[in-house]
């Protein structure tokens, strides 16, 4: 039986970790700058706004189809049941390529910050560490795993709201300005752009969808949880990215756009050395976080679809008083440690292209849910007697069609390798999934 003890701060915390904010904004900020220019707060500002519309319909299946597994509970019955597994089978691939990659950053941040002390060892073995900490702390079960995950976000969270309270205060590098609110000061297509990268921040706000059905009220969870965090992170990111791009100048775009560590740098500039290693310990904390909740999340997908026949009962198996999924948990950071040796220490692939490669193939299976959940929406409620015309048709639809931009983004202009091959990564993960057979029924 499974149990009901999670409180909706727990799942909000589960989503806002998988958002990892503080490492957001520490590395996709650069990226919205490079595109949108300026106006980059209100790249991220659209794309919440946009991202929201997914979340509602997330939270309209979620509130009458409770259940495990996420997108494959709801489309499951919304779609059907082969296009359900076809939801979960691509969240599998997006939680477990976020892992991997998370678990990658984590090491690379761990490395920054050590350095401040003169500790230095190569990043592998710091990307090692990682998953060998997090899977041994993942067998304490998902309350305990929430609870770590929200308090290593909350801290990092603090310290970048402090820096930006600081920034502010000083009025930036050249006094605060409301041009970066005028899109007149850039352009249509270069905030577009820019949203690609402010989507990105968003990945995984739906994180909590997986573990709903262990909530006390689980109407009341999903919907915190999910909208929270969205809301959360929209306004986060908005006031944030607005005051790096204050805190570089409005006359310094250029050299936040080539920066590797903006945050590191405004830290220093504003505040000191001691600011600057407190926000890389912050940006450590945040992924950690993202890769913890990731973890989770993907291991009680595979439990989910394990139950209903797919991939075999092993690693359905449950461990302790908490119904902890200790074997998806294992085989993930096995899988995790397989991947880091062979591609990032066999390979050389460095923690930072790790981190955007996986984390790219992760993100497009993401979008492709997206754009099912919604559509499982206006399925599921065309037969609901129930059926409101602005929640269950046109708020999916502009959910659709928000969608459609990234997704189009990485496939035209055709990108540089290796970046050219992940789409067909993703195609060949969902052919993979349509022959996958059920052997028995849950």
């Amino acid at each position: 039986m499974e149990n009901k003890d999670l409180t909706g701060i727990q799942i909000l915390g589960l989503s806002v970790a998988m958002l990892a904010p503080s490492g957001a904004m520490a590395f996709n900020t650069a990226g919205a700058v490079q595109n949108a220019g300026m106006t980059a707060p209100l790249s991220f500002l659209l794309a919440g706004i946009g991202i929201l519309f997914v979340g509602f319909s997330f939270v309209q299946l979620g509130r009458v189809i409770p259940g495990e597994g996420s997108a494959y509970a709801y489309n499951s019955k919304a779609l059907g049941e082969r296009m359900g597994f076809i939801s979960g089978w691509l969240l599998i691939l997006t939680y477990v390529t976020f892992a991997f990659s998370s678990s990658a950053i984590v090491g690379n941040f761990l490395n920054v910050f050590l350095e401040h002390f003169g500790i230095r060892l190569p990043v592998p073995l710091y990307v090692i560490a990682v998953l060998l900490v997090g899977g041994f702390l993942s067998h304490f079960g998902i309350e305990f795993s929430t609870r770590l995950a929200l308090i290593l976000e909350a801290f990092a969270v603090g310290a970048l709201s402090v820096l930006t309270v600081i920034i502010l205060l000083k009025g930036g590098m050249h006094g605060l300005s409301g041009k970066p609110f005028n899109p007149k000061n850039g352009s249509i297509s270069g905030i577009g752009s820019g949203m690609i990268f402010a989507m990105m921040s968003f990945a995984g706000f739906e994180g909590a969808a997986t573990i709903t059905h262990r909530a006390k009220n689980y109407k009341k969870a999903i919907t915190v949880a999910i909208i929270g965090s969205v809301v959360f992170g929209m306004f986060f990111y908005f006031i944030v990215s607005y005051t790096e791009i204050m805190g570089y100048g409005l006359n310094n775009i250029a050299a936040m756009k080539n920066s590797a560590a903006p945050l590191n740098f405004l830290a220093t500039h504003y505040v000191g050395k001691a600011m600057a290693i407190f926000i890389d310990f912050a940006s450590v904390t945040s992924y950690f976080a993202c890769y913890f909740g990731a973890l989770n999340s993907g291991a009680f997908m595979l439990k989910a679809i394990a139950d209903r026949g797919y991939l075999g009962s092993w690693i359905a198996k449950t461990s302790g008083k908490k119904n902890t999924p200790t074997h998806a948990l294992d085989t993930i950071t096995v899988l995790a440690l397989i991947f880091w040796a062979v591609i990032g220490i066999g390979m050389k692939v460095n923690a930072g292209d790790y981190y955007n490669y996986l984390g790219t193939i992760g993100t497009i299976a993401l979008l492709l849910v997206y754009v099912l959940v919604n559509v499982g929406v206006i399925f599921y409620f065309k037969r609901d007697n129930k059926k409101k015309i602005m929640r269950h048709l046109i708020a999916p639809i502009i959910g659709i069609l928000v969608m459609i931009f990234p997704i189009y983004s990485n496939l035209w202009p055709i990108p540089s390798w290796p970046m050219n091959i992940f789409p067909y990564i993703v195609l060949v993960w969902l052919i993979l999934g349509f022959f996958m057979k059920r052997k028995s029924k849950a």
